[in-house]
């Protein structure tokens, strides 16, 4: 498979929930394998924070397509006002950094791609379709601690880790490690 094999969309919320169904199948194949090994109540937890964000404001789904059939994704929101994104940090922010206008920093929510088909710039491409152009300063991101190769990755694309975060009640790790990537207004990525 070439890269020109691969159809690249961005799309709002609108069109993303006529394919809830279709990403969360994707999001099992790809977060119940390893290394995330996720089970049914992880799959659960994102069909329910899917259906959630898709009512936040700046909601955006990239959807990768090799033939038609969906293969990755990638997708967000905005953080807004009072959001608790930052709250439970291990070493606190100051809070010019945590501050939240409702269209400073878009949350990359989850990004999946099925396993047979990583390794092939799928993922990148997502990555870079879902910022671009989503018309915040910055991005953040949460990734579990033990996922060391996810952390690499993220931190070989230009991500800087911000600090550690104990997850809330009814999420689906324990702990994150909260990850920004500035300057998206400049261009990046």
């Amino acid at each position: 498979m070439a890269a020109e094999d691969v159809a690249v969309e961005v799309l709002d919320a609108v069109a993303a929930q006529r394919l809830a169904e279709q990403v969360a199948a994707v999001y099992q194949a790809s977060f119940g394998a390893p290394p995330n090994s996720e089970g049914p109540q992880e799959f659960e937890h994102q069909r329910a924070s899917y259906a959630e964000l898709l009512g936040r404001r700046g909601f955006r789904l990239a959807t990768a397509r090799v033939g038609g059939r969906l293969v990755g994704f990638a997708y967000g929101a905005f953080l807004m006002p009072g959001t608790h994104w930052w709250e439970g940090m291990a070493e606190p922010l100051p809070p010019e950094y945590t501050a939240e206008t409702g269209d400073r920093t878009f949350a990359l929510i989850d990004m999946g791609v099925l396993p047979e088909l990583r390794r092939r710039g799928i993922a990148r491409a997502l990555h870079d379709a879902v910022l671009a152009g989503c018309g915040a300063q910055r991005a953040t991101l949460a990734v579990e601690p033990r996922l060391e190769g996810n952390q690499r990755l993220y931190a070989s694309w230009g991500w800087s880790l911000a600090g550690r975060l104990t997850g809330a009640p009814g999420d689906i790790a324990d702990v994150y490690d909260i990850y920004v990537l500035e300057d998206l207004a400049a261009g990046r990525p």
